[in-house]
């Protein structure tokens, strides 16, 4: 892919202007040549920096612990789901014991592989930000990117690789659009396949995409006035019917809690996009009839599921010969989806009554954008103004903290209807709407719209952060719906005020931890073997729970549950059962009586998710086998 600007050709065959550009001409091109790489180097090396600052920063030990234990299990060849609970699909389980195999058995080493496949995002992120801007506005939004994406939680979460994918699978798509070479589609779907086969939620990226091709299809056969207009009706009901199904699949999936949270946040987003290729397809001629719209379309599709199957198909193989299909489709999507509703109990999004809080960004936005006034550097002072004076009170207070929080992680839904309002009703201050741009702008409102599904159902603020990049460059594509922005100096103020937020209040806030915006914890380094020299909260809590541990254990295997296989990793001890995370009260009282030579059972009582399972009957149970014990933190070891 080309960091450069280029000309691009529409559908229709007419040129396209250069991409990226605040009005850039073709004149400028020589001169954006030279710029363009030193914008994205100074960018890039900031970016780094500032990722390496906190990769070895901070950790969940159930996160960090369970990933480094099931990639353990794969590197000693067990099949996720088949030999061992896997909680996700099992393609990154097998990524990161290629990366034991390459950096040696510690946490740090699934940190560098996804420092390395974050190395490799920067570059998607700068090509689709230059689709829309010129170099130097491109990479202040890759920095923009950066501070609220992977730095504010370093450990190598599925979500973070889902969105690594995405955005690579956003830049071959608008590639296709300049190129027409469907090689680009079949290396988007290529991403889509990678990102399932690491988290099942990176199936939201293919419905994305597929209707950004529905739209592209409309834009490639529609008619304009003057040129006949011809029937096609069966696409027509065939288009109409699949977007509805969608709808309906989206319904499905959140009608376990619904109500206005979810209404507003996660089914109006989806939703504005599918209603604008409906109304399209019942108002738009077009000029081809459905034998050749179903080509059209298809020929499209064809290698983007093509690209989407074979990663796929090659992780399903040894399940196939196994004859254990069957259990893969069950741990992904039976105990996968039990796992993931039980989560929806504990953080949901705000009632819509809040989305107010959103609507001074997008008007700022909406005056940056598209107001022709030029109010000049005068008026961005006062905005400027008000910013810092919002990051000081957000440094005073958590409450302030939370409202600017709320500004951009509420700005989904209203940023998506304006978008797609734009494209439908292109009024006159919208002057940079040709093909080739509805069909960019529509590509990144989808993947933004759908995609914002990974809060679903734990709504999190860390899981903001997993997508909140993709809506960066959503609200770039919505703003350059004009062919110069009016105020541009409004907008910076706003890239660098949410920049800052991000960099001073929420990455010290390790907000991961769920407990709002609060003094950032003294880290120290985690002095253990596999520890890969994290530094952490508390180590001397793990390492003496550890030593415990080992002094006990010998070479035996140990039981540690519920949520706490930081232990199994850790101490390098086995697990008896196949479930690193929580077992119930029955398999943990199994895998004592199985066990003759097990002479430790470690037992977390602080579990978020699963302290259900520690009922008091288990308690005495293990008691009265491991009759020595001590408290260690959060943990209490038993030993016999």
């Amino acid at each position: 892919m080309s960091l450069m600007p280029n000309v691009s050709i529409h559908p229709e065959g007419t040129k396209a202007e250069p991409q990226g550009g605040l009005g850039i001409q073709a004149s400028n091109l020589g001169q954006d040549r030279v710029t363009a790489p030193l914008a994205f180097f100074l960018a890039f090396v900031l970016c780094v920096a500032y990722m390496l600052s906190y990769l070895k920063k901070g950790w969940l030990p159930e996160d960090d612990g369970v990933l480094a234990q099931v990639a353990f299990r794969v590197l000693h060849l067990q099949l996720p789901h088949r030999d061992f609970v896997e909680t996700y699909t099992g393609g990154l389980s097998c990524l990161n014991a290629l990366a034991f195999w390459m950096f040696g058995v510690n946490l740090a080493a699934l940190r560098a592989m996804m420092f390395i496949f974050f190395l490799a995002w920067l570059p998607a992120v700068f090509y689709v930000a230059s689709r829309f801007l010129s170099a130097i506005p491109a990479a202040a939004v890759m920095v923009l990117a950066t501070v609220w994406g992977v730095p504010n939680y370093p450990t190598p979460m599925p979500s973070w690789y889902n969105l690594f994918f995405t955005i690579f699978g956003a830049a071959a798509t608008l590639r296709y659009l300049e190129t027409e070479h469907r090689r680009w589609l079949f290396l988007a779907g290529l991403c889509g396949g990678l990102s399932i086969l690491v988290k099942i939620t990176g199936l939201y990226y293919v419905p994305a995409v597929l209707i950004f091709l529905i739209f592209r299809e409309q834009i490639l056969n529609g008619s304009t006035a003057e040129q006949r207009s011809r029937s096609g009706y069966v696409y027509r009901i065939f288009s109409v019917a699949g977007l509805l199904a969608f709808l309906v699949m989206i319904l499905l999936l959140l009608r376990h809690r619904f109500d206005d949270r979810e209404l507003v946040q996660f089914f109006l987003p989806a939703a504005a996009p599918v209603g604008l290729l409906i109304w399209r397809e019942l108002h738009q001629r077009n000029t081809a009839g459905d034998g050749h719209r179903f080509a059209s379309l298809f020929g499209m599709v064809t290698p983007f599921v093509i690209g989407l199957a074979i990663p796929i198909s090659f992780f399903f193989s040894p399940y196939v010969m196994s004859g254990t299909l069957d259990v893969l489709i069950h741990g992904v999507f039976g105990q996968g989806m039990v796992r993931a509703q039980a989560l929806g109990f504990l953080v949901r999004p705000e009632h819509a009554q809040y989305l107010y809080i959103a609507f001074p960004l997008v008007a700022l936005i909406a005056v940056g954008a598209f107001w022709k006034r030029d109010l000049g550097p005068l008026f961005a002072a006062p905005v400027a103004s008000a910013g810092v004076l919002l990051l000081l009170a957000a440094f005073r207070s958590a409450a302030v903290a939370q409202v600017i929080w709320l500004s951009a992680a509420l700005s989904t839904p209203v940023l998506v209807i304006l978008g797609v309002a734009l494209v439908m009703l292109r009024p006159s201050f919208a002057d940079d709407l040709p093909p080739q741009r509805q069909q960019q702008v529509v590509l990144m409102l989808a993947l933004v719209a759908v995609c914002s599904l990974v809060q679903f159902p734990f709504s999190a603020k860390i899981y903001f952060c997993y997508f909140a990049p993709l809506l960066v460059l959503a609200v770039v594509a919505v703003s350059k719906t004009t062919k110069r922005f009016g105020n541009p100096h409004v907008l910076a103020c706003l890239l660098v005020f949410y920049a800052l937020f991000a960099v001073t209040r929420v990455a010290p806030s390790v907000i991961y931890e769920n407990r709002g915006f609060r003094v950032a914890p003294i880290l120290k380094t985690l002095n253990l073997p596999r520890a890969g020299a994290l530094r952490v909260t508390y180590p001397q809590m793990y390492e003496a729970a550890i030593r415990s541990v080992l002094e006990h254990a010998g070479t035996g295997p140990v039981l540690a549950t519920p949520e706490c296989p930081e232990v199994y990793f850790l101490s390098g001890l086995n697990n008896p059962a196949n479930n690193d995370g929580a077992l119930s009260a029955d398999d943990m009282m199994r895998a004592i009586q199985d066990n003759d030579d097990m002479k430790v059972v470690v037992i977390n009582d602080s579990s978020v998710f699963s302290q259900s399972t520690i009922t008091s009957e288990l308690i005495l149970a293990v008691s009265t086998r491991f009759p020595q014990r001590v408290r260690i933190g959060k943990y209490w070891v038993f030993w016999r």
